[in-house]
Order: C-alpha cells, then sequence, then structure tokens
C-alpha cells in the first residue's frame, strides 16, 4: 500500500474523525460566545446611553489588532519557513531571498548554519542558566523593593536556531593584524521567554531579529589561538519583532505596542548597536580596553537643510491641506530629530546635527521624513538611505535626494566627513573657518573629546558609620551630560569605562567631573578641567590622576583625556596607532631618557643611581585646573609616578610626535653648561605665545653635595616686570631635571617679531648652596620663529655674561 494510501486511511479512522469533530464544536462555542459577549457589550452602551463614538473607537482598536497580528503572524511564519527549510522558502517566495543571492561577495555559509543548528541544545541550556544565575539578580537587584519577587517562569529558545544567511570577509583596507566579517544574521524562533513579578505573568514569544552583525577579529597574533581578541555588534539597529503572552497582551494595543517595541529595540541598541559592542579577550597582554573603545574613524556632519513637494498627510474637509513634517536622522544607534514646521508641504529646517562615527563601511544613514500627529501615530512622508562610507570618500555631499516609499518629495541634506587630527595648528584654522560660516551656532563642533574613566582613590567615607560609598561619575561638558555605572562598596572603584564628547572650543570649555555616592546621593567630590589645557599637552594627550576636592577631603580619579580636532583634511601624520599589545615595562621610555652609549648623561647617571631614583621629580602635581603657570609637574605620591605626558615618554611637540634625535645631541653642550629642550608654538586666533619647557640635561653641580636645585625663570623682553615673569618648580638635587611645565604669553602678531624671550636656568640657594645663581641662559629671537607650526628644539645654556640671541629654527627631529 502507497503511503498517501496509508496516509488517507490513517486519516479516515473512527478516532482521527471524532478529535476533528470535537475541535471543531469547541471552535463552534468559542465563536458563538464571543458573538455574544459582542451582542451584550453593544447592548449595555445603548441600555446606559453611552456615545457610540466609543463603539467606533473601539472597533478601530479591534480592526488594527486583528489586521496587527495578522500581518506580524504571516511574517513570522514566511521567516520560520526560511529557518527549517531554505530551499523550499525561496522557491515560494521569491522576495525574501537572503544577501548572497543578490551580492556575488557575499558567500553562503550552510557550513555555519549546520554547526549552530548542532549546538543550539546546548546553548539553549548555557542561555537559560546564565538568565537564571547572573541577570535574574542583578535585574532583582535594581528593581525597587515592591518588585523584588522578579523571577524567569519559562525560559525556551525553542527549537530552531539562528541563520546565517551570508558571510562577506573583507580584505581590503583592513591592517594585516586584522580580520573584518559582515554577518547576516536572521532568528526568527520559536522561542518562548515568560517572567513573574507578584504572582503575574508576562512574556515574549515568536521573536524575530533581522540584522548585520560585524565580528572583527583583532589583533592577529603569532601564538595560539592565533586572535587576540573578538569584538561583536551590529552595524544598524537590526528589525526587531515579537509576540507578547500572559497579561503582556495589553500592550498589544496602538501606542503602547509600539512603545514597548521601542524600548526593546533601545535595550538592544545599548548593548550590540554601534557605538557599543561586546568584545571578549583571547589572549594574555591584549589591552581589552582598546577593544572595547577604539578611537573613532571619524564624524559625519549632517545637515538636513530643507524638503519639498511632501504629500498632504492632513487633508481637510475641502480637499485641501498640508502636513506638519520633521525630519528623523538615525546612525547606529543614534537618532536626531529636527523641529517639527506646521502646515507646510516645503518645511526649512535648517539644523545640524554631528554623529560619532566608528566603522564607516557597512554602516547607514537613515533619513525619515514624518507628518506631526499628537496623540496619534506620525504619518510616514517617505525616506532614504545613504551609505556613509560614500561621503566619507567624496568628503562632501550636498544634494537634493527623492524621497522612497513614497509617491513624491524631495530633502535636501549636505553631509561632511570630518577626521580626527592631533595638530593644534589645525584647530585655530578650523575655528576660523566656523566662525566665518556658522557665526554663533554651537551646533558646530571643532574637536572630539575622548575620556577614559580609569578608577579612583582616597574618596571619603561616611562620617559616623565609616562606610563604604557606592561611586558613580557625572561628566560634563556644554549641555552634554554623561554618567558611568556605579561600583558597589568601595572607596577604590574601578570603572573602566569611555566617554565621548563633542566641542565646540576647547579654547573656553571645561569638562566638570562629580563623583557621587549612589547609596546616600551625596557628593563625594567635584574638579573643572580646562581644555585648553590639552592643547598644549604632548600628543593632546593627558594620562593622571585628578584631584576631586569636597569641603573636607581629597580624593583622586585617574582618567586619561585625548583631544581630537574634526577636520575635513586628511594628512597621515594625524593618524593614531593602534597598539593593542601592552608593551613590557623594559620597551616603555623615551631615547631622550637613554642617551647613546658613551656620552658623558650615561656616566653621569650612573654616578648618582646611588644617591637618587633615576633622577625623578619631587615637585607637587598640579591639575590642569589651575592656572596655566603651574600646570603639568610631574608627580610621585604613594609610590606610584602620576605623571601628564612628559620627556619620559617620546619627547613631542604638541602637534604631533616626533622621535627625538640623539645621535646629534651633544649633551655637555658648546658651552659646557648643559642644554634645555622647549617646544614653542604660537596660535594665531588667540593671540598667544605658548611655551612647553621639557626637561635640562648635564646641568652644572653647584651645591656641596656635588647636585643642584634648578629651576628655569623665563622674562618676555623688552618688559621684565613681574607680569612678565615665568617660573617652573624647584626640581631638588638634580643635574638633569624633568619640568614639563607650559606657560602662555599674550602677544599681538605684529609685536612678535620685535619681542625677545629670555629663558635662565636658575639654582635655588640654599645654606648649603653656593654663591652662583645662574647655570645658563638662552636668549630667543622671536622674530625667527615659524607661526605657522610647533617647533620643538635643544638649546645650548651660555654664560650669562655675553649670551647672544639664538634664532629659532626647527630642528631635524
Amino acid at each position: 500500500m502507497s503511503s498517501a494510501a496509508k496516509d488517507k486511511e490513517k486519516g479516515d479512522s473512527p478516532g482521527r474523525k471524532s478529535a476533528d469533530e470535537d475541535t471543531m464544536l469547541v471552535k463552534v462555542v468559542t465563536e458563538y460566545f464571543k458573538l455574544a459577549g459582542a451582542t451584550l457589550f453593544v447592548w449595555f452602551f445603548g441600555y446606559f446611553q453611552f456615545s457610540p463614538s466609543w463603539l467606533l473607537l473601539g472597533l478601530v482598536v479591534y480592526s488594527w489588532k486583528a489586521k496587527h497580528n495578522k500581518d506580524k503572524k504571516w511574517k513570522i511564519k514566511i521567516a520560520q519557513e526560511i529557518a527549517r527549510d531554505e530551499r523550499e522558502a525561496i522557491l515560494a517566495r521569491v522576495e525574501e531571498l537572503p544577501s548572497w543571492v543578490y551580492f556575488p561577495d557575499v558567500e553562503r555559509a550552510e557550513w555555519v548554519n549546520k554547526i549552530i543548528d548542532q549546538l543550539w541544545p546546548y546553548i539553549g541550556d548555557y542561555v537559560k542558566k546564565l538568565l537564571i544565575e547572573s541577570i535574574e539578580p542583578q535585574i532583582r537587584a535594581s528593581l525597587p523593593d515592591s518588585l523584588k519577587s522578579f523571577k524567569f517562569s519559562k525560559i525556551d529558545l525553542g527549537d530552531i536556531p539562528p541563520r546565517v544567511g551570508g558571510v562577506k570577509v573583507y580584505t581590503n583596507l583592513v591592517r594585516r593584524d586584522e580580520v573584518y566579517m559582515d554577518l547576516e544574521i536572521t532568528y526568527s524562533s520559536d522561542a518562548d521567554v515568560a517572567v513573574k513579578v507578584k504572582g503575574i505573568n508576562a512574556g515574549i514569544k515568536d521573536l524575530h531579529i533581522h540584522g548585520t552583525l560585524r565580528v572583527i577579529f583583532k589583533p592577529l597574533i603569532s601564538k595560539m589561538p592565533l586572535i587576540g581578541g573578538i569584538s561583536v555588534f551590529f552595524l544598524n539597529s537590526p528589525n526587531i519583532d515579537f509576540n507578547l503572552t500572559s497579561l503582556a497582551n495589553a500592550f498589544d494595543v496602538p501606542g503602547l505596542n509600539d512603545m514597548l517595541h521601542k524600548i526593546v529595540s533601545n535595550q538592544v541598541a545599548s548593548m550590540m548597536v554601534l557605538p557599543n559592542r561586546i568584545s571578549i579577550q583571547m589572549a594574555d597582554g591584549v589591552n581589552l580596553n582598546k577593544l572595547r573603545y577604539p578611537q573613532p574613524q571619524g564624524v559625519l556632519r549632517i545637515s538636513l537643510v530643507e524638503a519639498k513637494d511632501l504629500i498632504k498627510a492632513d487633508i481637510s474637509i475641502t480637499g485641501k491641506g498640508k502636513s506638519d513634517p520633521y525630519a528623523t536622522a538615525s546612525v547606529g544607534a543614534l537618532t536626531f530629530q529636527t523641529k517639527v514646521i506646521d502646515n507646510t508641504v516645503n518645511p526649512l529646517w535648517n539644523q545640524t546635527f554631528e554623529a560619532i562615527i566608528d566603522a564607516a563601511d557597512g554602516q547607514m544613514l537613515d533619513l525619515f521624513v514624518l507628518d506631526k500627529d499628537p496623540g496619534n501615530k506620525d504619518d510616514k512622508l517617505g525616506d532614504v538611505q545613504i551609505e556613509i562610507s560614500q561621503v566619507k570618500e567624496k568628503g562632501l555631499l550636498d544634494d537634493w535626494l527623492q524621497l522612497e516609499n513614497i509617491k513624491k518629495g524631495f530633502i535636501h541634506t549636505r553631509l561632511q566627513w570630518l577626521y580626527l587630527a592631533n595638530d593644534p595648528l589645525e584647530l585655530d584654522r578650523i575655528m576660523q573657518q566656523i566662525q566665518e560660516e556658522n557665526k554663533d551656532d554651537e551646533s558646530i563642533s571643532s574637536c572630539i573629546l575622548l575620556v577614559n574613566l580609569d578608577s579612583a582613590r582616597d574618596l571619603p567615607r561616611g562620617k559616623k558609620t565609616l562606610s563604604e560609598p557606592s561611586p558613580m561619575v557625572k561628566l560634563c561638558v556644554g549641555r552634554d551630560k554623561q554618567e558611568s555605572t556605579a561600583k558597589a562598596n568601595t572607596n577604590e572603584p574601578r570603572w573602566e569605562e569611555n566617554f565621548r564628547f563633542l566641542v565646540h572650543n576647547p579654547n573656553y570649555q571645561n569638562m566638570e567631573i562629580e563623583v557621587w555616592d549612589s547609596k546616600s546621593n551625596k557628593l563625594l567630590g567635584s574638579a573643572t578641567i580646562k581644555l585648553k589645557d590639552l592643547l598644549v599637552a604632548t600628543d593632546m594627550v593627558l594620562d593622571q590622576q585628578f584631584q576631586i576636592r569636597n569641603v573636607v577631603t581629597t580624593g583622586q580619579v585617574h582618567m586619561r583625556l585625548a583631544l581630537r580636532v574634526l577636520t575635513p583634511e586628511l594628512n597621515p601624520e594625524w593618524m593614531d596607532k593602534e597598539e593593542f599589545i601592552d608593551p613590557p615595562p623594559e620597551n616603555q621610555g623615551s631615547p631622550v631618557d637613554k642617551p647613546p652609549e658613551g656620552t658623558s648623561v650615561d656616566q653621569n647617571n650612573s654616578q648618582k643611581s646611588n644617591n637618587q631614583e633615576s633622577d625623578k621629580p619631587a615637585a607637587t602635581s598640579t591639575s590642569p585646573a589651575s592656572t596655566m603657570s603651574s600646570s603639568t609637574a610631574a608627580t610621585t605620591q604613594g609610590g606610584e609616578d602620576m605623571l601628564i605626558p612628559s620627556a619620559n615618554k617620546e619627547v613631542s611637540s604638541e602637534v604631533r610626535q616626533r622621535k627625538p634625535q640623539t645621535s646629534n645631541v651633544e649633551y655637555a653642550g658648546q658651552y659646557d653648561r648643559g642644554r634645555i629642550q622647549m617646544t614653542f608654538r604660537y596660535s594665531v586666533q588667540r593671540q598667544r605665545l605658548i611655551i612647553v619647557i621639557h626637561q635640562c640635561v648635564n646641568l652644572l653641580p653647584l651645591d656641596s653635595n656635588n647636585l643642584s636645585d634648578p629651576y628655569v625663570r623665563m622674562y618676555l623682553l623688552p618688559d621684565k616686570s613681574s607680569g612678565s615673569k615665568r617660573k617652573t618648580q624647584v626640581v631638588k638635587d638634580n643635574l638633569n631635571p624633568v619640568f614639563d611645565e607650559t606657560f602662555e604669553y599674550s602677544v599681538n602678531p605684529t609685536e612678535l617679531s620685535s619681542r625677545t624671550l629670555e629663558i635662565m636656568v636658575k639654582n635655588q640657594t640654599g645654606v648649603f648652596s653656593s654663591s652662583e645663581k645662574v647655570m645658563g641662559v638662552v636668549s630667543l629671537d622671536l622674530a625667527t620663529l615659524d607661526t605657522t607650526k610647533a617647533i620643538t628644539e635643544w638649546f645650548d645654556l651660555q654664560p650669562e655674561v655675553g649670551a647672544q640671541k639664538v634664532s629659532m629654527v626647527e630642528s631635524d627631529v
């Protein structure tokens, strides 16, 4: 007997007929009670003389819900069919083809799907265990006391695993030590997850997620497992849909349903949509923070200028009408919105937004034009999608774009790609350009501030109980306020979190820091950091402990601040080098600290090694919030060196890192009085001369202990008043002091050529010091200063009597 006959015989069996009749009877009874309930509902409204508009409203809600549920079930059914049998589903429905059909550079990955299918039961067990043992306690701890009964009552990931529709591996425009891979992920599951709070059950089922997942293997290393780390994230927000179960069905009505989907999408975006990512360290020695928080590729400046010929979404009784249009721009997890222009189909917004871009290749800019309808869902007036890589390639895209998925309409956009530069001189040019083009528009940024909040120590405890605080940090630059997570019960927290701020003008803007106790909601301390201090720091980076103070005590917060200028021009010298492998301690240092073998500095250092610790400066640290004349001094507290970028690192100008010239430097100097290293830069916009005193080498020993207590004093001649005097900290018992202090003079460009800078290295006299104070002099002719660039140079110290002027010529370093 054939299988068809067997099935027919089986289907016609008495038991089968009885089951079908019972099912049909249940359906008939259910339909009857539904109709009877509806009739009773209508009678109830008529009996109590309610307005018939309520019936119409109920009918609209019921019709919308029925249609919405039908469309959703249809989409989920199609997606599940593709997950079960891709070939048959493709043949049955052509428009649901995966990406590998359309794009020749996207490859099929059936072998991956087979592996996932085999692993799926074990993955389900792992996720269930993770949710119950880790996620559930965290959620319960974050909820108020009235909801502490929260628990997962049901966790079933179902039998349908995620599918990889296509794989694209990037081999061009990537470094040799990294692999980029894009995966088209479709997860149309039959999962059923429910939670229980105070005896009330709610949950979701039939979860559907579709998006492009980027996986980065970086850095590649020459030891097992050959991959140093893995980063995973969605390039753009994935499409998410689901059905609600139990009491959560109450949200499945207009307005509430959209709100719930938005909440779920935002939660996913906060975890896995750029700039958020999941990073996994695979090998020892890999800097995990470099994986979690890589420097952005650039900034996309989005100007939504205007639109025209939009459809009339609001039709009046006379047949005429207009719209109340506004536009939104979405990049990854970021969304920007313009103002609403009432009663027009040709709105003029002229608003500018800026988005920090981590991955231009593969990421999209989504523009939507909508009609504002208070109390109702806003009508769509069209949308358009733009590849960010195209904007990066062209630099500027200024055009009218036709809106899609609508009958008519155009939107005028101006998109500009901005690179990141570590050149403070570039800031002067950019600020001048911004002021000429945009006047006082503070929505236009000139810089980006990258903040790595590492840790804190010596935070105050409770006054009476001496209990440990649960500190969190609030950071504020302009109107942008961001917060760290709270670390429970510790006065030495480690956050290791990154923050990014767009800065309009760092010359006058500050970053405010506040450390709060999240338990008592009390302020533990605060500080103010002047962003202009970063303009004169090495590579525009400060990596140090910052003092935070309250009324009674003082604590410290360790942060790394990096300022980068936003410029439309690309200069390879501005590109930061990514170092994922932490260098061993013996490789950290500067050739300047280790002169060539055979020099007198080597001999002097070896002779003094028994008397001092590598000639470390013992000056007191100064916060960047203090005045420029006393900032950037080195510090040693509690056995830890807290240095801002100094000569202990690679000596550089504040424009870009340079390799110090060690082979050509005669460390004793022409006059056998030693040498001094300084950096000079003139800011045309601020009209300020900026001088950084880095270090001195091989100074004269003038004290009885065969050492000296040197400091540097300056005058901007011919003015020799107290207002022109600048002075560094004193470094005790040292012939090779490191200062790394920054000073400024306000001087007009026309006066600069007639001024002379007198730098004098002096010895602080005391009871056991010699009567000789001056160790050496340098007199610099500012007429030879090149104001277009920063200059870092070594100068020979001359005797005070007969000192000659020295021209400002940039060295070969």
